[in-house]
């Protein structure tokens, strides 16, 4: 039997507890499930909205009244946060409580956040109300899509329910209203406003962001036991794979050297699985205008939501570094994270990317967080040679017309953002010298450009003794040169400078 979103509140009420905390971002929505519910168990439902007046008496009356009442009622209280702050009305409702459970009433108390209160920690349950799923994101949908002679495309409705995901229904109607200013005929425009209304819906939070412009993995160079994985992870997401008794992928750990492709990889990976990419940025939790727990509840609720996805942590390490240091808060906040990474349902793909494993904690290795962990290592010369001639070929030359195997040779120990920006400085190098790009300008750039792992040496040591035994090689070639071995000179000869 499929859940429903009603069924937490259901099987409350049906165990007659007598306080619920309803954490939701559409309150209208949250009622409806109530009612649901209540008609469920054979309940009155009574709705108490925040007046102008004195709201706090408002609400104690609303509460004896269901008292004085036979008949088994459900009290729905919105602004239950800003209640929750005046002591009058946390008295009144535990001194009553008691009796509203002897009643077989309920109290449910409707916020958008979660507001602490010890009086009653020990007797309210907090039920944070999941976001709508496809099966009722459709029919308004329908609705809409449904032209004046009875036609629908379904194409589009499917596009526009995948649009949809993460909304609630309250956002929906108003996105669908947005999209029929656009014409009388349902079109690719309204999808494309539907997907613009979701972009600006989840980036408002900070956290999470809708990356659109994702490369492919032939824009990755090297990498390719890591490409080979991950298409093999593309067919496990599969219906015939679920029958067959594979679990869909969880995601990958990237740890490797800074700049050799480990964001660019996870980004990618959202292309290869042909899932939509959200970025989660762990760090902007921790604002003033927020509660931590909030937004990563948030976050999480429409990242569900919006499965299948990929979700892209960069630099999970940083993040769990401030967390190492930190107050109470943060270290449970970060606890919650690691512990929702393994319990999370299927449909999520998380690509989590790090530079320092000494800042990861042992928790976020286990099995089961992630499928894998892959080492991403300084490219090798062909992968270097790769590497030059997709930065060539995006500044729209063709690296045939170079020489990128010896470029490749006097490149060694550069990674793939060295590479990259070596590229970027000799086209800057010809345009300044008012001509066409030469194999002398990326000569040039290649041997001006300072190594990072001249600078952090030991750090990429410790990391690659750390990998050796503990992580996947992403790349199938692993002949590189020692890095603390004097470079052999190549390529020097021959060259203008």
């Amino acid at each position: 039997m499929t859940a429903r979103r009603s069924d937490p509140i259901n099987e409350r009420l049906a165990a007659r507890y007598p306080l619920l905390y309803l954490v939701t971002g559409d309150v209208e929505d949250a009622t409806r499930l109530l009612g649901q519910s209540a008609r469920a168990n054979r309940m009155h439902l009574v709705v108490q909205r925040a007046g102008m007046g004195d709201a706090v008496a408002a609400m104690c009356d609303a509460i004896e009244t269901a008292l004085q009442s036979a008949e088994r009622t459900v009290v729905a209280i919105d602004h239950g946060h800003r209640l929750l702050r005046q002591p009058k009305f946390v008295r009144a409702l535990t001194e009553r409580l008691r009796d509203v459970e002897r009643a077989g009433h309920c109290v449910a108390l409707l916020a958008p956040v979660s507001e602490a209160c010890p009086e009653l920690e020990g007797e309210r349950v907090v039920l944070s109300v999941a976001l709508p799923g496809a099966a009722e994101l459709r029919p308004p949908i329908i609705a809409a899509f449904t032209g004046s002679d009875g036609a629908v495309d379904q194409g589009l409705v499917e596009d526009a329910l995948n649009a949809a995901r993460g909304m609630t229904l309250a956002q929906l109607r108003r996105a669908l209203r947005r999209v029929r200013l656009r014409g009388p005929v349902a079109d690719r425009s309204w999808i494309a406003a539907m997907q613009a209304e979701k972009r600006d819906l989840v980036g408002h939070s900070g956290v999470l962001e809708i990356v659109e412009d994702v490369p492919g993995v032939r824009e990755v160079g090297g990498l390719d036991t890591l490409k080979e994985w991950l298409a093999r992870r593309r067919l496990a997401l599969r219906d015939d794979a679920r029958t067959f008794g594979l679990p869909a992928p969880r995601g990958v750990l990237l740890i490797g050297v800074q700049g050799c492709g480990k964001s660019l990889f996870a980004k990618a990976s959202a292309a290869e699985l042909g899932l939509p990419l959200l970025r989660f940025d762990l760090g902007r939790l921790f604002t003033r205008d927020a509660a931590p727990d909030e937004r990563l509840r948030h976050a999480l609720s429409v990242t569900e939501a919006m499965a299948p996805v990929v979700l892209w942590v960069d630099e999970i390490d940083k993040s769990f570094a401030a967390a190492m240091g930190g107050s109470d808060t943060t270290s449970r906040i970060f606890g919650t994270f690691i512990t929702w990474l393994a319990e999370h349902k299927g449909g999520v793909f998380v690509a989590a990317t790090a530079n320092r494993v000494d800042h990861l904690p042992a928790e976020l290795m286990r099995k089961g967080r992630f499928d894998d962990t892959f080492f991403v290592d300084l490219p090798d010369v062909d992968v270097r040679a790769e590497i030059l001639a997709i930065h060539v070929r995006r500044s729209g030359r063709d690296p045939t017309g170079f020489d990128l195997a010896r470029h490749a040779a006097t490149a060694d120990r550069l990674t793939g953002a060295e590479l990259q920006q070596a590229i970027i400085e000799a086209l800057g190098i010809a345009f300044t010298a008012g001509r066409e790009l030469t194999d002398a300008d990326i000569h040039r750039a290649l041997r001006d450009t300072v190594p990072f792992v001249d600078t952090y040496a030991e750090q990429v040591k410790e990391l690659r003794e750390w990998a050796r035994k503990r992580a996947r090689s992403a790349a199938r070639d692993r002949s590189l040169r020692e890095l603390f071995t004097d470079a052999k000179s190549t390529g020097d000869e021959g060259w203008r400078s």
